[in-house]
């Protein structure tokens, strides 16, 4: 099963490459850093986000924490206890802020989520169980996608987007398919990567 899905990735990673070509996409790739944005470098040239004008795709890859190697969210709603443990879940998120020009404070932030002069939505693009040595996360947003909160993607070629992964702690079975699909921490838990307009 890994095998077959470590396969898989890059040819679907290729189909959207060439859709997305085809469609007159820009492509920008940047650093990821953390746990927050203070975090140093983690991968180099890590992140990738493919715009076109009917969404945007997102590829991360990055080496996988260590088990007790970093900094661990406290639980939640969603996740009410986060343990230590092999193998950990990691979760993928796009943090979509429609008019940039109109976030607080000059920051594309929290605060700028939902019916905000910047309408900022956040997706969760990815997430699973990881056992490897590079986590890879991607997904792909369409313009309208209903997000978990906040407002719809509707200016992908303008938008700020912040990619950010967040650690889950190890696999509980009796969450699943909730640990994949929440979001848990705060951008100081998160390795994060920005994308400016």
């Amino acid at each position: 099963m890994k095998t077959t899905l470590s396969r898989m990735i890059p040819i679907a990673l290729l189909a959207i490459s060439l859709q997305a070509n085809a469609q007159g996409a820009s492509k920008t790739t940047v650093d990821v850093v953390g746990q927050g944005m203070g975090g140093p470098v983690v991968s180099e040239e890590g992140a990738t986000l493919t715009r076109t004008r009917n969404g945007v795709t997102a590829h991360l890859s990055m080496p996988t924490p260590l088990p007790g190697s970093y900094s661990y969210p406290s639980g939640n709603a969603f996740q009410p206890t986060v343990l230590v443990g092999h193998p950990e879940v990691f979760t993928g998120w796009i943090f979509i802020f429609n008019e940039p020009a109109e976030c607080s404070d000059g920051i594309c932030d929290s605060d700028d989520l939902g019916n905000t002069p910047a309408r900022g939505g956040a997706y969760n693009f990815a997430g699973h169980a990881v056992s490897g040595s590079t986590l890879n996360l991607a997904g792909h947003i369409s313009v309208g996608s209903p997000p978990f909160v906040g407002a719809p993607l509707d200016n992908p070629l303008g938008a700020d987007v912040h990619l950010a992964v967040a650690p889950h702690g190890m696999v509980q079975p009796d969450l699943l398919p909730t640990q994949i699909t929440t979001p848990i921490g705060t951008p100081a838990n998160w390795w994060l990567a920005i994308f400016e307009p």
